[in-house]
């Protein structure tokens, strides 16, 4: 996790409370055990109180200072495009702040990237260095079951769709966006691909957009896709298309929201 340059502070302010609890709690408990004493019926742990509390400060002070032990079950992460102009890496240069969710639990404050070429979830590993630097690690999809990205303009949920649930939703396994959940869903793949140029290899940043007003997910890539998809109410939506200027080839995720936006509204039922 992201804590190994505040960990003199944190040892610090774990020192001061743990001598406050304990002077503290030293104090309450010869006020009990007097009471107790005259009372001559009530046994009491004179350190348990302290013991609980000092107990309850060791965890908080753990847990963040502690390396994610669950996280660090994957393999090293290579930067392979070190000669490249143009980076696989989502956003790379944007600043963010990170989660993680596993089945067991939710890491915060982590230094997160995504490889939108190999799909791939990388985490710095910040509690220690190897050959000088921090090891990257690819994590295990098998324990992930989505991610954040959290931007200073934006914040980006992802999910990872595996099987069964691929093949019945009609989309491939792997990591998705969820852009948007209503009556209808919006997802996005963020997806690159690579050419040849001048000897290197570049990667072409080409996103997919996926739409469902119901179980199953289409690849929207036109106009006349969405218009298809959205049959039922084609007359408003190509209407709202041509107000609101939107081109569907150079549409981008705030404009395909406002699509389905659009969309769920016409179909709300009456009342609602």
């Amino acid at each position: 996790m992201k804590f190994s340059h505040n960990l003199p502070g944190l040892k610090i302010l774990f020192l001061l409370l743990f001598f406050a609890v304990t002077s503290n709690s030293q104090g309450q408990n010869s006020n009990l055990k007097d009471k107790n004493s005259s009372k001559g019926s009530v046994k009491m742990d004179d350190r348990s109180l302290t013991e609980r509390q000092i107990d309850y400060i060791q965890k908080t002070y753990s847990a963040e200072i502690e390396t994610p032990k669950e996280l660090i079950n994957g393999k090293e992460y290579e930067s392979y495009y070190t000669r490249s102009q143009s980076k696989p890496l989502l956003f790379a240069d944007r600043k963010r702040t990170s989660t993680i969710i596993t089945p067991s639990r939710r890491y915060t404050n982590l230094i997160l990237q995504y490889d939108t070429f190999l799909d791939e979830v990388v985490y710095t590993d910040t509690s220690r260095t190897i050959n000088y630097r921090f090891p990257e690690i690819a994590l295990n999809k098998n324990i992930v079951e989505g991610f954040n990205l959290y931007f200073e303009d934006d914040s980006l949920q992802f999910h990872y769709f595996r099987q069964p649930e691929c093949t019945r939703r009609n989309i491939k396994e792997g990591f998705y966006e969820v852009a948007y959940q209503g009556k209808s869903e919006y997802l996005i793949r963020h997806t690159s691909s690579y050419y040849v140029r001048e000897g290197r290899n570049e990667y072409k940043y080409s996103p997919e957009n996926y739409i469902s007003v119901g179980d199953v997910f289409y690849r929207i890539k036109s106009k006349a896709g969405v218009l298809k998809l959205f049959a039922d109410k084609s007359v408003e939506v190509k209407k709202f298309l041509h107000i609101n200027r939107i081109r569907i080839k150079q549409a981008g995720k705030n404009e395909f929201v406002s699509i389905v936006k659009f969309y769920d509204s016409l179909t709300r039922p009456s009342g609602k």
